[in-house]
């Protein structure tokens, strides 16, 4: 099984979409520069308001180490996604997107959002289903996974 850490992947993603703006034709929009930092910022608080819950609830944050969660948090942010980190970290991406903006830089968002839904957030549906049984399939039909 591929184990990426999600912020490694952003990570991948945003250094790739700098390099791409070296080598193809950039598209310009209006206020493209504004648009991708408010879309940073909201991206960044999405992320780190689960990330305080995590601690506060005492709990793993790790995306690799996910068997390690002991507690479901269903409060905050959690009532409107069920993955509101990964929505954080797919946030940061589209706003690198969208400063680089290129026919590469387009393709990225997607990309994690394939990438995270397959080989992490399915894995981790089904550790959950396991581990809290009734209480998460509840929860999963009442909150979607992303927004």
């Amino acid at each position: 099984m591929i184990r990426i850490p999600p912020p490694i992947l952003v990570l991948a993603l945003v250094i790739s979409n700098f390099f791409s703006s070296k080598k193809t034709d950039l598209i310009h929009l209006p206020n493209q520069d504004l648009i991708s930092i408010i879309i940073l910022l909201i991206g960044v608080l999405i992320l780190t308001n689960p990330i305080f819950k995590f601690i506060k609830s005492k709990t793993t944050i790790d995306p690799i180490k996910f068997k390690k969660v002991n507690k479901l948090i269903t409060s905050g942010i959690y009532k409107y996604s069920r993955n509101p980190m990964y929505l954080g970290l797919l946030m940061i991406v589209i706003s690198t997107s969208i400063f680089y903006l290129n026919i590469f830089s387009i393709t990225t968002p997607f990309l994690f959002y394939f990438w995270i839904n397959r080989f992490q957030i399915k894995r981790e549906e089904i550790f959950l289903t396991e581990k809290f049984g009734r209480e998460y399939m509840s929860y999963k039909i009442k909150t979607r996974r992303w927004i």
